[in-house]
């Protein structure tokens, strides 16, 4: 399994920022993911493997259970 890391994570957020720049009409979604991406290179990385479930299923549960802002 592969994990992002936080270099990875912040530059995907700095993309977002420059989408916010050239595509004004969008402008809400990219701030949106700009922020998402943000929060997530602030957060550690640990990969939790359990039995037989799969990591994006895995993933997802733990952005579902994140607190919000």
């Amino acid at each position: 399994m592969r994990m992002t890391s936080h270099l990875e994570l912040n530059s995907r957020a700095a993309l977002c920022r420059e989408l916010v720049r050239r595509e004004p009409n969008s402008k809400i979604y990219w701030l949106a993911e700009a922020e998402t991406w943000s929060r997530l290179s602030r957060k550690p990385i640990h990969p939790v493997v359990t039995g037989d479930k799969d990591p994006l299923e895995q993933f997802l549960g733990l952005m579902d259970n994140r607190p919000g802002p």
